[in-house]
């Protein structure tokens, strides 16, 4: 049986800053997926996806409003 691997949160950080590059996230809110449904996406858990949307946010790339969820921040 293999097991199989979660993402590492540098990993998910940078997918999901190719995914804002390509636009994925030009709605008009700009609100990214939640953190489950990310967790979801990516196969991690939502811890691993929590750390690497708070490295994009000390990076200044997005943003948290409490209980709203992510956004991007430009």
């Amino acid at each position: 049986m293999s097991e199989q691997l979660s993402p590492s949160p540098s990993l998910i950080c940078e997918t999901i800053l190719q995914q804002i590059e390509r636009g994925l996230f030009s709605t008009q809110s700009k609100r990214l997926p939640s953190e489950r449904e990310l967790s979801e996406i990516f196969n991690a858990s939502r811890l691993t996806v929590k750390h690497a949307l708070l490295e994009l946010e000390a990076q200044g790339i997005i943003y948290r409003k409490e209980r709203r969820g992510w956004f991007l921040a430009s």
